[in-house]
């Protein structure tokens, strides 16, 4: 334990001046030994032996006061600790030795806390999650309850009735699938559990089959779509493709979700090129676009720029933070600009996989 230069001065104190009285005893008795006498110095030796006796017992009560102190701010502080008050803040003690303890015990305090807070966050999102879904599963479910309904009433009388029934039955329990995909896949990102799969393919085709899987979507939702794929075919990219896929998808359905309605034609543009040794994804439209202040939040968990406006489109604020995760995952990232009123451009960044590099880890699922 290192001693305050205040407190080692006291100790040197209460040592040094008995053995100064008791070295000087000495040598008197030395020079009164030769004179035929003692009696001076055995008056200094018994002051010796007094100083140090007093000395030792005012030590005593010294270091028991000096080591209870701090202990009972220790034993405070651990008292609310245990009855759950993370706020208490342990001060500096007076006595520079029990700082460095004092420290340690305060940054496990801070840790409880930020542990404790973490817990909390977790808890409440998953209450929002759950509460964001339930509400976003309503609308799908009355409307197939509607048309099962209209079908076994024989409101749908004829057969091209019927098909536009069931067609919207159908459309409507997809929405309902991926709903529940989505908050599947929000509890593997929770846990840190997203089964990737990495494998080496070539760029070019795999965006080409990502437009063309989603070209079907996109023309039922009467979107013009725009595609331009200046990658060279054997550029390669290291990918879980699934994953990736999730990715696009994902912003592509929010491009559907907030498209402009009010504009005469509604436009998404798919551009991928390279960049140095960057694969570069563009997806851009023409909808209402994200104003500046919201524009810093979008990748937040639960964040909705328009409450109003996600409530009637649908919308529980995870989709793109789950594209930024999967991106960095890849070793890549996600940057969104925006312009309000006139559209959003998402910048997707995968780096080139190249020989040199090691081989593409198959399983990442654990992180």
């Amino acid at each position: 334990m290192r001693l305050s230069k205040k407190n080692l001065l006291a100790v040197l104190a209460l040592v040094t001046v008995p053995l100064f009285l008791l070295t000087a005893a000495l040598i008197t008795m030395l020079k009164e030994w030769e004179g035929g006498t003692a009696a001076f110095s055995m008056i200094l030796i018994a002051l010796s032996v007094m100083e140090l006796l007093l000395g030792s017992l005012a030590l005593l009560r010294w270091q028991q006061e000096h080591l209870s102190r701090p202990f009972k701010k220790l034993q405070e502080a651990a008292g609310e600790i245990r009855d759950g008050n993370l706020e208490h803040e342990l001060e500096a003690p007076e006595e520079e030795e029990f700082s460095q303890l004092f420290d340690s015990f305060e940054e496990m305090r801070l840790r409880l806390k930020n542990s404790a807070e973490e817990q909390l966050r977790t808890e409440q999102d998953g209450k929002i999650i759950l509460a964001n879904i339930s509400h976003d599963l309503k609308t799908p479910i009355t409307a197939i309850k509607g048309y099962v309904e209209g079908l076994r009433d024989g409101v749908a009388s004829t057969p091209e009735k019927q098909a536009r029934y069931l067609s919207t039955i159908y459309s409507k329990a997809e929405e309902m699938e991926k709903l529940v995909d989505q908050l599947y896949f929000y509890s593997l990102v929770e846990s840190g559990r997203i089964p990737y799969h990495f494998i080496k393919i070539p760029a070019h085709a795999y965006f080409s089959d990502c437009r063309w899987e989603l070209k079907e979507e996109l023309d039922a939702q009467d979107m013009v779509t725009r595609y331009e794929n200046r990658v060279p075919e054997d550029v390669m990219i290291a990918v879980d493709p699934e994953q990736l896929h999730r990715v696009v998808s994902n912003v592509v359905s929010n491009a559907v979700k907030y498209r402009d309605r009010s504009k005469e034609k509604n436009t998404i543009g798919f551009r991928i090129y390279v960049e140095g040794k960057t694969i570069v994804t563009e997806i851009e439209d023409n909808g209402v676009g994200i104003a500046p202040e919201d524009l810093p939040h979008v990748f937040d968990r639960f964040y909705r720029a328009d409450t109003a406006r996600s409530a009637s489109t649908g919308g529980n604020g995870i989709g793109l933070s789950i594209v930024q995760k999967i991106m960095e995952d890849h070793g890549g990232r996600a940057v969104l600009t925006s312009v309000k009123g006139e559209g959003s451009c998402m910048r997707l960044e995968l780096p080139v996989y190249e020989e040199n590099d090691n081989e593409p880890d198959t399983d990442r699922g654990r992180r």
